[in-house]
C-alpha cells in the first residue's frame, strides 16, 4: 500500500508500528527516522513509552480497533522541530504535572482528534500548531501556552479541568479558536499579554474561576458569536493600551447641535471587539475594562451578572452598539476615571444599582438606548463627567430618571424620562444641564435644578407629575422655555426661596396646585407664559417676592388667578387673567407695579384698571401656593375630601394583609375624629402625637399606608394637601459642615401640609458614629417638628430593632414618636395572593394549578433578613410572564385563554427544577 507524497512526487511508502510485534518497528520514533519525507506512519494500538521527537514532514496515524498511547516516563510525549507534522487519532500523555505533553519549538504541527492529558500544550518560536478536534484536560498551569511569534488554531475540541490557565498567549502569538469549549479552568479561561492577539469563533468560555477572557497589556481580541457563561469571576477583563478605530469623536462631547459624531473608523488590530456574544450568569463582572484599553461590543446580550454588566475605568474607549444588559446586581453600566463611551441601540434593564452611572471625567453618548427598571437611578452623573443623550428612554426606576450631580453635565436631546419614583430629571451641586425636545412624565417631580449654573430646558414636555412639574431649588437660575407643564398634582412650578429663573414662553395646565409659585425671597422673570386650568392660584407671589410677571395669560383658576403675598413687589406688565371667579387676593403689605394689565370674564374683579390708577388691596384668605392646600377655617374640611374618608378607608382594608396595621390606624382615625368634634364643639383636644414609627421588613407595605395616611389625614381636615415627600439619608445629609441643616430644611419645606417619610431612617445616625452629621439633621428635623407641628406629619420607617436604637439616639425624637405601627411578614396565603392581584391587575389569571404550585414555590422561599415580601411577590408575578410570554412565543395563533392563563411550567426558572 502506498500514498501520494504530493503533486509530482513518487508514491510514499507506509511504515507500520506494533508494540508487540505487528508491523515493520517497535517503535514511533524507529518507524519516523526510517521514513522519508511525506512518509505515513500506520500504529497499532497499545501504549509507547517513548518521547516522540520530529523534524521532517510525516504523518502520523492511529490504526483503527484500538487506543494509541504515547506515555513516556518523562519529557512531552511529542516534540516538533522541524518539517510539517500531521498527527492523528492518539493520546498524548505528560508525566509530570505542570511540564508540555505537546511541545512545538518549530514547524508545524497538526493534531487531529487527539488527546492531551497530564501536560499542556506549547507552541514557541516561529512554528505553528493545529488543534483540530483534540481535547487538552488534566493539565496543570495552562492547557495551551502560545508564545514569541508562535501561532495556533484549534477547531472544535476542549480545553478543561485544567489547575491554571486554558489557553496563555504572550509576546507576539497569534490564535484562532472556531467551535472550541474551554471550560472548567481554576484561572483564566484565555490570557493574553504583551502584544498577543486572538479571534474565537462560536467558542464557548464557561466555569472559570477568575476571568474567562483576560486581556493585558496590548494584546487584543475579536470574539464572535461566542457564549460566556457560569464564570465565577469576570467574563472578560481587559487592562493596557490595545486600541482599535471605533469613531471616536474629536472632542470629549460634541458642540450643538447635540451628539453629532462621525462615523465608525476602520478597523486596527489591538483592542476588545466582541459581536453577538452572549454573556450569562456571571459570577462578577462581565466585563471589565480599565485603561489604557479600547473594547466594541456589537450586538452582544448580557444577563444576570452578580456585580456589573460592563465597568470601564481610567483610559478606555468603549463602543456599545445593539448591546443589552439585563439583570445585574450592581450597574448596568459604570464609566469611570477618564473613560469614553459610546452606546448606541441597546438597552440597560433590572439593575440592583444604578443603569448608566459617569464619575470622575468621564465622557458619554447615549443614542437610541433605553434605561429602565433600575434599583438606584437610571443615568447618574457625578464628577466632571459629560453625557450626551439622544432618542432615549429612561423608564421605571426607583430613584430619579437622570441624576446630575458635582460638577457634571448632561446634554439630552428627544426621548423621554417617564415613572421615575422620585424625580424626573435633577441637577444638583454646580452640576448643569441642557434639555431639548424631551417628555418626562409619571414621576413623582417631574424636573429639580439645585444648582448655581444656568441649566437650560426647551421645548420640552413635562406632564402626569405626581407633585411638582418643575422646582427651582434656592439660588438657582435655570432658563426653561417654550416648555408644556401639564397634569401635575402640585404645583406647575416652583420657584423657592433666592432663585432668578427665566420661565419663557411656556403652557402650564392643569395642575392640582398653583400653576406658577413664587416664594419669599424669589426673583423670577415670567413671559409670554399661559396658565389654565389650575386647581389654585394662576401665578402665587409670596411674601417679599420680586421679579416681573409679562404677557401672561391666566384662566380657569379654582382660586384667585393672581396671588400676591405681604412685602411682595413683583412687576405685572401686560397680564390677562379671564374666566376665573376672582383675579387677584392682594395682602395688606403688597405693592406690587401693575402696567397695562387686564381681566374678563372674572366673577370678582379687583385687578387695577387697564390705565393702573388704582391698587385694590385686600386680606387674602389663606390661599396658598404649590406646598398643598391648608385646612379651611376652623379646621375643618372641605366636603369633597371628607365625602372621600370611606373610600380611603376602604383602600386601605383592600391591602393584603396587614391586620394590625389597619387596626392601629382605624382608631387613629377615630381618635382624631373626636379631636375635630371637640374643636369643633369649642372644648380642648387631649394630647395627640400624629408622628409615626414603621417597623417592618422591605416591602411590607409602609410606603402604600403612608401616602394613604397622609390622603387621610387631609380628608378629616388635619392637613393641608396630605401629599407624600420621600427622603432618606442622601436627601437630608450633607457631605461637608454646614451642608446637612440646608438639606433637611429643603426636604422639610416640601413636605409642608403632608407626610415627610423617611425610609432607613436608621442610617442617619449609623451606629457607634458619634461624629456623623445625620445627628445634626436630626436635631434639625425635632426643631422643625415642633415649629410646625400642625403642618407636617414625619413618618420614619425601617427595621423594627435598627428602629428602636433610632428612636433612643435624641431624647426629642422619643417624646415625638410615641406610636409604633408594626408590620409583619406577609404569610404565603398573602403573597399567593398579592400574585394573583397583580395577575389580575395585567389581566393574567393562575390556574389552579399554578397557584398550588406557586403556594409550594413561595413556603420553600428563603425567608432570612432582606426578604422582599410584596418585592418578593411582584418580582414572581414578573418572571412568571417573562416564562410565559416565551411559552406562547412559539404559538402560530395562540387563544385568549392561552394569552392569559399562568400555568404551573411558568414557575420552572424559579424553582431550580421542574
Amino acid at each position: 500500500m502506498t500514498e501520494r507524497g504530493g503533486v509530482g512526487t513518487a508514491p510514499a511508502r507506509i511504515e507500520r508500528v506494533g508494540a508487540k510485534g505487528w508491523g515493520r518497528h517497535r517503535t514511533i520514533g524507529a518507524a519516523v527516522r526510517a521514513a522519508g519525507d511525506g512518509a505515513v506512519v500506520s500504529v497499532a494500538a497499545g501504549r509507547y513509552g517513548e518521547s516522540l521527537i520530529l523534524e521532517r514532514t510525516v504523518r502520523i496515524i492511529a490504526e483503527a480497533g484500538g487506543q494509541v498511547e504515547i506515555a513516556p516516563a518523562e519529557g512531552p510525549a511529542l516534540v516538533v522541530r522541524g518539517g510539517t507534522a500531521t498527527v492523528q487519532g492518539l493520546r498524548l500523555v505528560a508525566q509530570g504535572r505542570g511540564r508540555p505533553a505537546v511541545a512545538v519549538t518549530s514547524g508545524a504541527l497538526s493534531l487531529e482528534g487527539c488527546e492531551v492529558r497530564g501536560g499542556f500544550v506549547e507552541v514557541t518560536g516561529r512554528a505553528s500548531a493545529t488543534l483540530r478536534d483534540c481535547t487538552v484536560a488534566g493539565t496543570v498551569g495552562a492547557g495551551v501556552d502560545v508564545a514569541d511569534s508562535a501561532q495556533a488554531r484549534l477547531v472544535g475540541g476542549a480545553v478543561h479541568d485544567v489547575e491554571g490557565t486554558g489557553l496563555v498567549l504572550r509576546g507576539g502569538a497569534r490564535v484562532v479558536l472556531s467551535g472550541t469549549a474551554v471550560r472548567e479552568v481554576s484561572g483564566a479561561g484565555l490570557h493574553l499579554r504583551d502584544a498577543a492577539s486572538v479571534e474565537l469563533d462560536r467558542v464557548e468560555l464557561s466555569h472559570t474561576a477568575t476571568a474567562a477572557l483576560l486581556v493585558e497589556g496590548e494584546a487584543s481580541a475579536v470574539v464572535r458569536d461566542s457564549q460566556f457563561f457560569d464564570n465565577d469571576g469576570d467574563a472578560v477583563r481587559a487592562s493596557g493600551s490595545a486600541q482599535f478605530a471605533v469613531g471616536w469623536w474629536p472632542d470629549p462631547l460634541p458642540a450643538r447641535p447635540l451628539l453629532d459624531t462621525p462615523a465608525t473608523g476602520a478597523d486596527e488590530p489591538g483592542g476588545i471587539r466582541l459581536e453577538r456574544c452572549v454573556f450569562e450568569r456571571t459570577g462578577g463582572t462581565a466585563v471589565s475594562l480599565a485603561g489604557p484599553a479600547n473594547a466594541d461590543l456589537r450586538d452582544c446580550r448580557i444577563d444576570t451578572a452578580a456585580d456589573a454588566g460592563v465597568i470601564a475605568s481610567g483610559e478606555v474607549r468603549l463602543a456599545m452598539t445593539g448591546t443589552h444588559v439585563v439583570r445585574t446586581r450592581s450597574t448596568g453600566v459604570a464609566l469611570l476615571g477618564s473613560a469614553q463611551a459610546r452606546i448606541e441601540g441597546g438597552t440597560v434593564v433590572d439593575t440592583g444599582a444604578n443603569g448608566v452611572y459617569l464619575a470622575g471625567e468621564a465622557r458619554a453618548v447615549l443614542r437610541d438606548t433605553t434605561v429602565r427598571q433600575t434599583t438606584y437611578t437610571a443615568v447618574h452623573l457625578g464628577g466632571t463627567a459629560i453625557a450626551g443623550l439622544a432618542d432615549c428612554v429612561v423608564a421605571d426606576t426607583s430613584e430619579c430618571g437622570v441624576r446630575v450631580t458635582g460638577g457634571a453635565l448632561v446634554r439630552v436631546e428627544g426621548g423621554r424620562v417617564e415613572r421615575a419614583r422620585q424625580r424626573g430629571v435633577t441637577v444638583e451641586d454646580t452640576g448643569d444641564a441642557h434639555l431639548r425636545h424631551v417628555t418626562i412624565s409619571e414621576s413623582e417631580v417631574g424636573l429639580r435644578l439645585d444648582t448655581p449654573h444656568r441649566p437650560l430646558i426647551e421645548h420640552c414636555v413635562i406632564s402626569d407629575i405626581g407633585q411638582t412639574g418643575v422646582e427651582v431649588a434656592k439660588g438657582s437660575g435655570p432658563t426653561v422655555r417654550h416648555t408644556r407643564i401639564s397634569a401635575c398634582g402640585g404645583a406647575g412650578v416652583f420657584v423657592d426661596a433666592g432663585a432668578a429663573p427665566v420661565v419663557d414662553g411656556c403652557e402650564i395646565e392643569r395642575c392640582g396646585g398653583t400653576g406658577v409659585v413664587v416664594w419669599t425671597g424669589a426673583d423670577p422673570s415670567i413671559r409670554a407664559c399661559t396658565v389654565t386650568n389650575c386647581k389654585k392660584n394662576g401665578v402665587y407671589l409670596g411674601a417679599d417676592a420680586g421679579g416681573t410677571v409679562e404677557d401672561v395669560d391666566i384662566s380657569a383658576t379654582g382660586y384667585p388667578a393672581l396671588y400676591v403675598g405681604a412685602g411682595a413687589a413683583p412687576v405685572l406688565r401686560r397680564c390677562h387673567v379671564h374666566d376665573v371667579e376672582e383675579d387677584l387676593t392682594l395682602v395688606e403689605g403688597a405693592t406690587p407695579t401693575f402696567d397695562q394689565c387686564t381681566s374678563a370674564d372674572v366673577g370678582t374683579a379687583t385687578m387695577p384698571a387697564e390705565d393702573g390708577g388704582s391698587r385694590v388691596r385686600r386680606v387674602a384668605l389663606g390661599h396658598a401656593g404649590d406646598v398643598g392646600r391648608p385646612p379651611a377655617r376652623g379646621g375643618k374640611p372641605d366636603p369633597a375630601d371628607a365625602d372621600e374618608l370611606p373610600d380611603l378607608l376602604a383602600q386601605l382594608d383592600r391591602l393584603v394583609g396587614l391586620e394590625k396595621v389597619k387596626q392601629d390606624v382605624g382608631s387613629l382615625v377615630k381618635l382624631m375624629q373626636m379631636v375635630r368634634r371637640r374643636r369643633e364643639a369649642g372644648l380642648s383636644p387631649p394630647p395627640l402625637s400624629r408622628h409615626l414609627v414603621f417597623a417592618g421588613n422591605p416591602g411590607t407595605g409602609k410606603t402604600t399606608v403612608a401616602r394613604l395616611y397622609g390622603r387621610i389625614l387631609r380628608a378629616l381636615g388635619m392637613l393641608g394637601s396630605g401629599h407624600l415627600v420621600e427622603a432618606d439619608r442622601s436627601t437630608l445629609v450633607g457631605e461637608y459642615v454646614g451642608h446637612t441643616a440646608p438639606k433637611t430644611q429643603a426636604a422639610f419645606r416640601r413636605a409642608l401640609h403632608g407626610v415627610l417619610f423617611i425610609d432607613e431612617a436608621y442610617a442617619l445616625v449609623p451606629d457607634g458614629n458619634t461624629m456623623d452629621f445625620g445627628h445634626e439633621a436630626i436635631a434639625t428635623l425635632v426643631k422643625l417638628m415642633e415649629d410646625h407641628r400642625e403642618e407636617v406629619v414625619v413618618i420614619v420607617a425601617g427595621y423594627p430593632s435598627e428602629m428602636t436604637r433610632f428612636v433612643n439616639t435624641n431624647p426629642g425624637l422619643a417624646s415625638r414618636f410615641s406610636r409604633t405601627l408594626t408590620f409583619d411578614d406577609y404569610t404565603t396565603d398573602e403573597l399567593v395572593s398579592i400574585v394573583r392581584h397583580q395577575a389580575a391587575d395585567h389581566e393574567y389569571h393562575l390556574t389552579p394549578e399554578a397557584v398550588e404550585s406557586l403556594r409550594q414555590y413561595v413556603d420553600v422561599a428563603d425567608r432570612g433578613e432582606g426578604f422582599g415580601n410584596g418585592r418578593f411577590a411582584r418580582g414572581v408575578f414578573q418572571r412568571m410572564t417573562e416564562r410565559h410570554a416565551a411559552r406562547i412565543a412559539d404559538l402560530a395563533a395562540p387563544t385568549t385563554a392561552q394569552l392569559t392563563a399562568l400555568e404551573p411550567e411558568d414557575l420552572i426558572d424559579l424553582t431550580g427544577a421542574p
